[in-house]
């Protein structure tokens, strides 16, 4: 377990982090994706990813919180991996299994961060509580996908 240097900062900026990721690798899939209902499955997902991030931006600046957005590098290795995973297998229901992965990844990281900055202020744990439950809800919303008579 981390030492809880900086409670708030750490968790918040987790909380920013894997909502980030989880908006762009909806970005990065979208152009692939054929199916009507799979697109508006994400585009759901990606509001509640984007409502967190305003979230995390708000609580920055009540907090005094300088948050650092993702890197370009990370944002770019995961659009190569996007799109060379998509170029072989493009179906729904590999799309769905790629964003699942990384829904249950974000999940992953929540729990951890939530362990690790259990000093963090009330509020800031309450988003990242929402985060988790977030990624949560989008795995079981995306399972339906795995079964190749959903459309």
């Amino acid at each position: 377990m981390k030492t809880e240097k900086r409670p708030n900062t750490d968790l918040l900026q987790s909380v920013l982090h894997n909502a980030e990721i989880g908006m762009c690798a909806i970005d990065y899939i979208f152009p692939e994706v054929e199916s009507e209902n799979f697109q508006a499955t994400i585009n759901v997902q990606k509001s509640r990813l984007k409502s967190i991030v305003t979230k995390a931006h708000n609580l920055a600046e009540k907090h005094k919180i300088d948050l650092k957005p993702n890197s370009c590098l990370k944002k770019g290795k995961m659009w190569i991996g996007v799109k060379m995973s998509s170029f072989w297998d493009d179906d729904t229901q590999h799309l769905a299994e790629m964003m699942i992965l990384g829904h249950f990844m974000g999940t992953i990281n929540m729990i951890k961060s939530l362990a690790d900055c259990k000093k963090a202020s009330e509020d800031i744990l309450a988003v990242a509580r929402e985060l988790k439950d977030i990624e949560e809800k989008c795995v079981n919303e995306l399972v339906a996908y795995l079964e190749r008579t959903k459309k």
